[in-house]
């Protein structure tokens, strides 16, 4: 079988209402695009019929697609850390269940890993970016975090968070098999990593159209988990464990 040139991976956690919808709105942009591809659903352990909603999906379309399920819930970083390491595209696309981004960021993504980049990634406060649907209180809070990343871990990049990131296939490897946090905090852990090894990152500005009115993440409760995990980066750094 032949390699895809593009492999997009989704994790999703009780997305039953909404997957087939991002999975229809992904065939439908790439179908324009000349690269073949492949798309992979990691289930996060969901509670719901998400695994029934994306088989239902995949039997009324032929698109190369892989279902990859968690027997329980693991977090976020764990399971695109799954669909990156079982991926088999030249490059690699990760982005939330939601597709809270226009997807035309992909062309810019793909244009940068191109032109010799390792990491292209999604950030919201660039020129020509774009915010909508965001309670001002979780914007807050995310410019908050971003601002002790870059305090605590490295600055120049001042959105960490965004959920739409992408990668050549062999950074990608070499990062994320190098990963230990499983929740939230797994960009922070990514991006430092990569830094680390030297990889070339490029912000690309994404327009964020679309933001669930409930969100997976809990303000408080992840909030510090994420914080925490700051040191834990410098703590894991410290005792050679990204080398």
């Amino acid at each position: 079988m032949t390699s895809p040139a593009l492999s997009i991976i989704i994790p999703a956690y009780n997305e039953e209402a909404l997957i087939a919808s991002t999975l229809e709105g992904l065939r439908t942009y790439l179908a324009a695009r000349p690269e073949q591809y492949e798309l992979i659903v990691v289930d996060d352990g969901s509670q719901d019929n998400t695994l029934d909603a994306v088989r239902r999906w995949q039997e009324c379309n032929e698109v190369e697609l892989r279902l990859l399920a968690n027997p329980q819930n693991r977090g976020k970083g764990f399971s695109i850390r799954r669909g990156v390491l079982e991926s088999r595209g030249q490059f690699i696309i990760f982005i939330d269940a939601d597709l809270p981004y226009e997807l035309e960021a992909i062309a810019g993504f793909l244009n940068a890993l191109q032109n010799g980049c390792d990491l292209a990634i999604g950030s919201r406060v660039l020129p020509g970016s774009q915010v909508k649907g965001v309670p001002v209180l979780r914007f807050i809070s995310g410019q908050i975090f971003s601002l002790m990343v870059q305090t605590v871990l490295f600055p120049g990049l001042p959105d960490t968070q965004c959920g739409f990131k992408s990668f050549k296939a062999a950074a990608a490897r070499e990062i994320f098999r190098r990963l230990t946090i499983d929740g939230f905090g797994f960009d922070v852990e990514m991006l430092y990593v990569a830094r680390r090894l030297r990889f070339a990152i490029q912000p690309v500005p994404v327009r964020m159209i679309d933001h669930r009115h409930r969100s997976r993440v809990r303000l408080i409760v992840d909030s510090f988990k994420m914080f925490t995990n700051l040191f834990m980066v410098r703590w894991n750094d410290l005792r050679g464990k990204y080398k």
